[in-house]
């Protein structure tokens, strides 16, 4: 492969893990507390 095409696959990780995580990061939080909450209530 020539070098052009693997810095555009590195750069579609890149991208696509910073798009990914901080979401995924922000959903599991409230969902967490929320299964915590219910644990320590029943």
């Amino acid at each position: 492969m020539d070098p052009l095409t693997l810095d555009r696959i590195q750069f579609a990780f890149t991208v696509t893990y910073h798009y990914l995580f901080p979401q995924l990061t922000m959903g599991l939080a409230p969902l967490i507390v929320a299964f915590k909450t219910l644990a320590i209530w029943k």
